[in-house]
């Protein structure tokens, strides 16, 4: 992550177009102010030509800041100096139109270098700086307004007003870096955190090998689906699967291929269930699924499916060795409780092992309670 200081320029240019219209609307409100108290105060009409005066400043104004508006949408690799240099040219009005009622107005010229501040920049503020001082004594030794107002001991003043106002605007930025650097590291390490402190709780919720919900998370899964079934009523069942002779398929191919078989299973239980689902690995070669809202034909289709996909899959690392599964599969009835449809799915899935294996035994359909017989009520699918 990087922050630096002229990320946001776009935004800062339009800001500071902005406080320049504010600028010009203020200008004119004091102008207009400025003339009616001049007549007012004064029996003859001398004063009257002040208003031609505030009329075209405003206009001048008025042009550099629709210039400005146009640079902002077509020249905007070069829209901070646009604006700095447009800060130099309000000042000169400024000093042009006030300056004879009122003195010390050369402040005006620090608009640029303030301007150039906003940007965090010292490239601009040491533009905005030599900028400022050569165009205005440039103006100096050709208007003669300026000469009449500006004393030749005030060039002084302005050269060290300037200089100083640089100064300052120089510290601002350099402890403006350096806050902007701690707030960088701050935000790294704060980032580095938060995926640490994710990436801890992927690996207490899921588990490492297969990306599977692990155990842990199975049960807390579980006991939150149950209870919205017994308030509800919404439609669970859990399904048992266990890998047929995979022992074999460790002892002979060893426990790396083992763990790809692990792997593809996984894949074809995550493409197979829907969002509402939950797939888990629960141990070794165990997997089990919660599934909610489908009635149990739906399942037991979405469960026949899984069967056949993993019976086909052709695995070159084991030589092609065909790859079974057994499931137990029951749907929650009312009072049942976690720990009884867990251990009636898990004895059903014996049943199904007992039976022939690579193949489907539900409870459905049938009261359930702790004394349930898995031999009864049950429906063989193969």
């Amino acid at each position: 992550m990087n922050i630096t200081p002229q990320k946001n320029n776009q935004a800062w240019n339009r800001w500071v177009l902005y406080l320049y219209w504010l600028i010009a609307g203020l200008i004119l409100l004091a102008g207009l102010f400025f003339h009616l108290l001049a007549n007012k105060l004064t029996e003859n009409q001398s004063e009257a030509i002040f208003l031609p005066t505030i009329i075209v400043s405003t206009a001048a104004f008025t042009v550099a800041l629709l210039v400005a508006e146009f640079a902002l949408r077509y020249i905007k690799p070069y829209m901070d100096f646009v604006l700095i240099t447009l800060g130099f040219v309000f000042a000169i009005v400024i000093m042009m139109t006030f300056g004879p009622l009122i003195n010390g107005l050369y402040i005006a010229l620090d608009i640029p270098i303030v301007v150039s501040i906003l940007y965090f920049s010292r490239s601009r503020l040491w533009f905005a700086s030599a900028m400022t001082l050569s165009c205005f004594f440039i103006l100096y030794s050709f208007v003669e307004t300026l000469r009449q107002q500006i004393m030749v001991y005030d060039l002084f003043t302005i050269i060290g007003m300037i200089i100083g106002t640089t100064f300052i605007g120089q510290m601002i930025i350099h402890r403006g870096v350096e806050l902007l650097t701690a707030l960088e590291r701050a935000v790294r390490s704060e980032v580095e955190a938060f995926a640490d402190s994710v990436a801890v709780e992927n690996q207490s919720k899921y588990d490492h090998l297969t990306g599977l919900t692990n155990y842990t998370t199975f049960q807390d899964y579980l006991v939150s689906l149950i209870d919205q079934h017994e308030r509800y009523g919404l439609p669970l069942c859990l399904a048992v699967m266990d890998l047929d002779n995979f022992k074999t398929i460790n002892d002979t191919y060893g426990h790396y291929e083992g763990d790809l078989v692990l792997r593809e299973i996984a894949k074809v239980l995550l493409a197979s269930i829907s969002s509402e689902d939950v797939v888990v690995r629960y141990g070794g070669e165990e997997f089990v699924l919660i599934l909610t809202g489908k009635t149990m034909n739906d399942n037991l289709q979405l469960l026949e499916q899984i069967r056949i996909q993993v019976s086909e899959l052709s695995l070159e690392s084991i030589n092609n060795h065909q790859i079974t599964v057994s499931i137990g599969v029951i749907e929650y009835r009312r009072g049942m409780g976690k720990d009884n449809l867990f251990k009636s799915a898990d004895s059903l899935m014996y049943e199904a092992k007992r039976k022939g294996k690579n193949r489907i035994q539900a409870l459905w359909n049938g009261v359930m309670n702790n004394e349930t017989n898995v031999s009864e009520s049950l429906t063989e699918i193969k």
